[in-house]
């Protein structure tokens, strides 16, 4: 059965890459014009390092993709092999030697990496590069995920001096994209590796209100029939984006959009209303799931038990950062240090669970029944605790 509302659904994916990007042609150009000239003469073309710093939500990771593929149809339209890798480290990352792995997956798709370590890997992308006459350019999106997460932080000291690696040939990765959140990762790295970062990273404003009005109706043009949904329903989106504590992440924008024209949808209307996209901001915007809370690591629900403990016992409506330290501490009878607890708080933070005014003020920011959250956050816990001790 055909559906009354829904021209193209996909197209409201954050996956989805529209043709034109709005509002992000500033920085298109820029990253462009910096790899314009490797196009002409990727031989003398140095390696070159760039960072994407922005808030989450605001399209730094569309921006970078829609720029690496205008490159590749201008290497094509010089007969030049170019090949860009894209890898969300909070998907494919977790150390060097995964990363690598995918990197040469990708670049190399025919060739098995059984038993190199991650030093031959990255050898072994360089000389074929080298030797196929190919040009690649690497996006390493949420670096400051994994900075925060990982022990070994030699990625971004080697990635940055690929160059280096065989100083007499030349280096056929032309680029390294790192995209951030902010500039707080820095703290983990040493003067070296900032350093090679580069000192001017390109900052990606948030949307205003008005921005996101136009990108949702270029979105709603695609993903919907004419005439199903109207401005008011498309400025509504947007003024609820804007606000906290979304906080103009446009990915939840194109939720409230996708199932908003759902629940039409399943009501065999033909229309989608406001009335529709406040039924789905009530139900998504403010109150967790049971998926929500199982999808948390193992140590951000701690910390969230942590939380909801510590309020109950309280009888407060929020908490300071030491309170929440000490219901830990209880929880693993055991001492836990400030940057794991600070990695946990800014995951819940990430997640819109929790808000933080200051490290005296940090509360809920989801509706929860608290007895019925607390139960499978510690049948959670329990369980993924049985697994780690093999029983």
């Amino acid at each position: 059965m055909s559906s009354l509302i829904f021209k193209d659904r996909s197209k409201l994916s954050p996956r989805y890459i529209p043709t034109e990007l709005l509002h992000r042609k500033i920085q298109i150009d820029l990253i462009c014009d910096i790899f314009e000239p490797c196009t002409s003469s990727p031989i003398l073309f140095p390696l070159t390092i760039i960072q994407i710093l922005g808030p989450t939500g605001i399209g730094k990771s569309s921006t970078v993709i829609k720029c690496a593929t205008i490159l590749e149809k201008k290497f094509s339209e010089k007969f030049l092999k170019f090949k860009f890798v894209y890898i969300n480290l909070k998907l494919h990352g977790g150390n060097k030697y995964t990363i690598y792995k995918y990197i040469l997956e990708t670049l190399m798709p025919d060739i098995s990496c059984q038993g190199m370590s991650a030093e031959e890997m990255i050898r072994y992308v360089l000389k074929y590069l080298r030797v196929e006459k190919k040009y690649a350019i690497i996006i390493l999106d949420e670096i400051d995920h994994l900075i925060k997460i990982t022990k070994d932080l030699g990625i971004v000291y080697d990635l940055t001096r690929l160059n280096e690696f065989e100083p007499n040939e030349s280096c056929n990765i032309k680029g390294i994209i790192f995209i951030a959140r902010s500039k707080e990762f820095y703290e983990k790295l040493d003067p070296a590796e900032v350093s090679t970062l580069g000192r001017i990273p390109i900052e990606f404003p948030p949307y205003s209100q008005e921005q996101i009005s136009d990108i949702l109706d270029a979105r709603a043009k695609e993903a919907f029939y004419q005439k199903t949904i109207g401005t008011d329903v498309i400025d509504k989106i947007s003024k609820i984006t804007v606000s906290e504590p979304v906080n103009g992440d446009i990915r939840y924008a194109l939720d409230l959009l996708l199932h908003g024209g759902g629940l039409a949808e399943s009501e065999f209307t033909d229309r989608v209303t406001i009335e529709h996209v406040m039924k789905i901001h009530n139900r998504i915007g403010n109150n967790i799931d049971i998926e929500e809370i199982q999808n948390l690591t193992n140590d951000t629900a701690i910390t969230l038990l942590a939380i909801i403990k510590g309020l109950k016992i309280s009888r407060k409506s929020s908490l300071k950062l030491k309170e929440i330290y000490l219901q830990m501490k209880e929880l693993l009878k055991e001492k836990i240090s400030d940057d794991k607890i600070n990695n946990n708080i800014d995951d819940l933070l990430e997640h819109k669970i929790i808000a933080i005014k200051s490290l005296k003020e940090i509360k809920l920011a989801r509706i929860m029944e608290l007895e019925k959250v607390e139960k499978i956050l510690e049948q959670k816990i329990k369980m993924n605790t049985s697994v780690k001790n093999g029983k």
